[in-house]
């Protein structure tokens, strides 16, 4: 373990200024015509149960590798925000070190990537699944089931720097200190791609959230009306040549 640590974690510290504010934090516009609005108290609510789920359920610590093979969406933030709580190594399915990962994270629990050595976080997308459905399969845990459970506060340890937060094939590792270190500038609310993979949509969530802004995740199919960009005040798309 590294030793250069960082009180509260990193994950704490972007959260914090936030917790109590009713402000949007993460509006998320799906295909099937959900629009559903996190502010920043209810988003940190979240990732707290989804911290304590993970902690619990699966003794995640730092540098533990967790596969996170889910879209971006509002839940997979969610839940990459809550293992970076406890200083895990996110990496993408296709990743070389995948198969040594300690948990996978997927809406698809029977994908036969997965290695048995490794456990199942299945996750239902859909925002009112109070359950993943009948294909969880016989070893996952069910987070739509599980998370509400959960402790509404996280009480974190101090994690390393250091420590890898993103992993990817043929490119430097990325650590937690350099994750959520970079300056933010405040530029208003901005309309993301759901296209974007979420761990390359990750450093650039966190840099405006730090910022004070909020994000408009729209998933492939919605169509972005004039209407919902003054209703949602989007100052401009975000793509990855920003």
């Amino acid at each position: 373990m590294s030793n250069i640590l960082q009180s509260g974690t990193f994950v704490e510290n972007l959260l914090a200024p936030r917790r109590a504010s009713a402000s949007p934090w993460l509006t998320w516009y799906s295909a099937s015509g959900e629009r559903i609005e996190l502010s920043g108290r209810v988003f940190d609510n979240w990732v707290a149960k989804s911290a304590n789920l993970l902690g619990e359920v699966f003794d995640l610590e730092e540098d533990s590798l967790v596969v996170l093979d889910l879209p971006a969406h509002w839940k997979s933030l969610v839940v990459a925000l809550a293992a970076l709580h406890h200083g895990a190594t996110l990496v993408d399915a296709e990743h070389d070190d995948a198969q040594q990962a300690t948990l996978w994270v997927t809406a698809q629990p029977n994908d036969e990537r997965i290695p048995g050595s490794c456990e199942i976080l299945a996750v239902n997308p859909a925002a009112l699944a109070l359950s993943f459905g009948s294909d969880l399969g016989p070893v996952a845990e069910d987070f739509n089931a599980s998370v509400r459970s959960y402790g509404d506060q996280f009480y974190p340890s101090p994690v390393a720097g250091d420590a890898t937060a993103i992993a990817t094939n043929g490119g430097a590792p990325l650590s937690l200190a350099t994750l959520f270190g970079t300056e933010a500038k405040s530029q208003g609310t901005i309309l993301v791609r759901a296209q974007l993979p979420v761990l390359d949509l990750l450093p650039y969530a966190i840099g405006q959230w730090a910022a004070g802004d909020g994000i408009v995740l729209v998933e492939d199919g919605v169509e972005v009306t004039a209407r919902l960009r003054d209703g949602e005040r989007i100052n401009f798309d975000y793509s990855p040549q920003d």
